[in-house]
């Protein structure tokens, strides 16, 4: 039997988004709260997905 591997996403917290797309934390919170950048919520805390990372900067550039 032939086994799929899983493709596993890389995960940033609000600060490494925000180092990454030269903003505030609460810039970023503000973003996933407006839904213009998917997140989710880990306890209280907030995981973006790199795909989600890649996107905003299209978005910004």
């Amino acid at each position: 039997m032939h086994e799929r591997e899983k493709e596993v996403k890389e995960t940033y917290t609000v600060r490494e988004v925000a180092k990454l797309l030269k903003c505030s934390d609460q810039t970023v919170r503000k973003f996933l709260n407006g839904k213009e950048l998917r997140g989710a919520k880990v306890g209280r805390s907030w995981r973006i997905c790199h795909d989600e990372v890649v996107r905003m900067t299209r978005l910004q550039g």
